[in-house]
């Protein structure tokens, strides 16, 4: 089968073209033909060798497509459409019975990282990582559903949004942050979005944020706030950048506010203030990818048309280093997605 894999760790040239045998499901697995794969800023910092991920890895985890086979434990999903989410769990161990199945370090584990990536013809999944896709919702769309869109729902969920809530989304015109805008917005609050391009203001808009800031500093976030009577700061910040924002969006918070960590573009350590922290009695929340649950309710909201996934741009598979080459220059708003 067709695949784009990891030659060396580097820039968007290392991701190269091959071909590998077609993956044979185990018992308890389901083989998926990939429809369309996400392209995500994790993808990008895996190539860097900033991760888990090496040479030789085929990346790729934002994966939706058809079930082609199942093995012989597994019954009623041949034939069906799915989007996947990013890990597969062991569905046996503490965390998977919690609920908390990102935590799951017993299971066959995360795409592109673990087990081979949707950056190919074909991947292994199981039912415990796969939920079925209505008729409504397409490959390129259903494949941005878990980690684009379902990254920040589960976020604000850990954060408590409540209707009425003002909420800061940095990175907000990347696939994460878009899509967390969305649905910050559907669940009522008072969204600010945070960018670094004003091309991006108008789509931030259409999205459904309310306030738009580009590059802003403390200053320029309170005035924001106190515009939306939070003369002491914003409720929550859904931070999906990390290190160049986290600062400014900690101190953007009032007290007994919450920030979310989702995301760190660039790895390393973050500046925290104890002090500030402490003073303010903050909640600094970390949260990782969305669970099956999380996924589920995705779908619905998309079927609803309550969220609209927002691909930006469709490449061939075998142009991932030309999606990637895009990614790098921040010149997206929303996903690229390849097909192979």
């Amino acid at each position: 089968m067709p695949v784009v894999e990891l030659a060396a760790h580097g820039g968007p040239e290392v991701l190269v073209p091959a071909t590998r045998l077609v993956p044979v499901p185990a018992a308890d697995q389901l083989l998926v033909r990939v429809g369309a794969c996400g392209v995500c800023g994790h993808d990008a910092l895996a190539r860097r060798g900033l991760l888990a991920a090496p040479v030789g890895s085929v990346l790729g985890h934002e994966i939706a497509g058809r079930v082609e086979a199942a093995g012989a434990d597994v019954t009623g999903w041949v034939g069906r459409r799915v989007a996947l989410v990013q890990r597969i769990p062991c569905g046996a161990c503490a965390e998977c019975a919690a609920g908390t199945t990102a935590r799951c370090r017993q299971g066959p584990g995360f795409y592109g990282e673990d087990l081979p990536g949707g950056y190919a013809e074909f991947v292994l999944a199981s039912p415990l990582n796969a939920v079925p896709l209505p008729d409504e919702v397409d490959d390129v769309t259903g494949a941005l559903l878990s980690c684009a869109v379902g990254t920040g729902l589960k976020a604000l969920h850990t954060a408590g949004v409540r209707a009425g809530d003002v909420v800061v989304v940095t990175g907000a015109g990347g696939g994460v942050g878009v899509h967390t805008v969305q649905v910050a917005h559907h669940l009522g609050a008072v969204v600010v979005a945070v960018t670094g391009d004003a091309a991006k203001v108008q789509a931030l808009r259409e999205a459904g944020a309310d306030e738009v800031a580009v590059r802003p500093d403390g200053r320029a976030l309170r005035a924001i706030a106190a515009r939306l009577d939070r003369p002491r700061g914003v409720d929550v910040v859904v931070e999906t950048t990390g290190a160049p924002t986290f600062a400014t969006a900690l101190r953007s918070l009032r007290p007994g506010g919450r920030l979310v960590l989702v995301g760190n573009t660039v790895p390393g350590e973050l500046p925290l203030d104890p002090g500030l922290v402490i003073v303010r009695e903050l909640a600094v929340l970390g949260s990782a990818h969305a669970t099956r649950a999380d996924l589920v309710e995705v779908v619905e909201l998309v079927r609803r048309g309550v969220v609209r996934p927002l691909a930006a741009r469709v490449w061939p598979l075998a142009e991932a280093a030309a999606a990637h080459a895009a990614l790098d220059a921040r010149s997206l708003v929303g996903r690229a997605v390849l097909r192979p």
